[in-house]
């Protein structure tokens, strides 16, 4: 008892929580998935909205109902619930046979995924906005191009990949970061490599090949 007393504050052990709760957070999303999709098509638009909805309030209701007793089982269900809004988002234009402009979705789930960091100021959160808001800037930028594009008008997202890549991986500072600046240096190291390989091979595509002979604008050049 007194050894447990010394060590309660211990986290020699939170290596393997954090493993459990992340294949637990794995396991539980494909459960949701596989159930939601074995029953889909019996499922009335109504009914399918319903259930997105629920999906989303369910695991942010469960991560505040565990936040006291086990914080890190709240961070995870939070993330799920992060998730989901963006599975909600697209299954809803699914649904209701919605036309839009596509990466709108993208942005109102980056949306949701940085108002959820502001709110819970937990790290998946912030993960989340540092990768949805480049792919909804990818996004923006491929509708922009539309049939203009060829392939020197692709080193704009390639060079801004990597680019962005380098700054996440150079976030941390001195010896030790807080938690925040070590995830983005994982995202950014994870997502340097294929970045990289893309940047060096982007020059292979020399001389431009034009898929269409109307050249992208100067002004949305600048732009991208």
């Amino acid at each position: 008892r007194a050894f447990e007393t010394a060590h309660s504050g211990s986290t020699r052990m939170r290596w393997p929580i954090w493993i459990a709760l992340v294949f637990g957070a794995l396991m539980l999303g494909a459960g949701v998935l596989l159930f939601v999709s074995a029953h889909w098509d019996a499922l009335s638009p109504q009914t399918r909205f319903i259930l997105v909805l629920a999906l989303v309030a369910l695991f942010h209701l469960g991560g505040a109902l565990t936040a006291e007793r086990f914080p890190e089982i709240a961070t995870a269900l939070h993330a799920l619930g992060t998730i989901a809004l963006g599975a909600g988002i697209f299954l809803t234009g699914q649904i209701f046979n919605l036309d839009e402009h596509w990466p709108s979705g993208l942005l109102l789930w980056s949306a949701g995924a940085a108002i959820a960091w502001a709110l819970l100021k937990e790290w998946p959160q912030m993960a989340l906005t540092a990768i949805l808001v480049p792919a909804w800037l990818h996004g923006e930028w491929f509708v922009a191009a539309g049939y203009r594009f060829f392939p020197s008008e692709g080193w704009v997202p390639i060079c801004g990949s990597f680019l962005l890549a380098l700054t996440y991986f150079t976030a941390v500072q001195g010896e030790q970061g807080d938690t925040h600046r070590k995830v983005l240096l994982w995202i950014g190291g994870i997502a340097l490599v294929p970045a990289g390989v893309s940047l060096a091979f982007s020059y292979l595509w020399l001389p431009p090949i034009r898929f269409s002979a109307v050249s992208m604008s100067y002004s949305l050049q600048a732009v991208g």
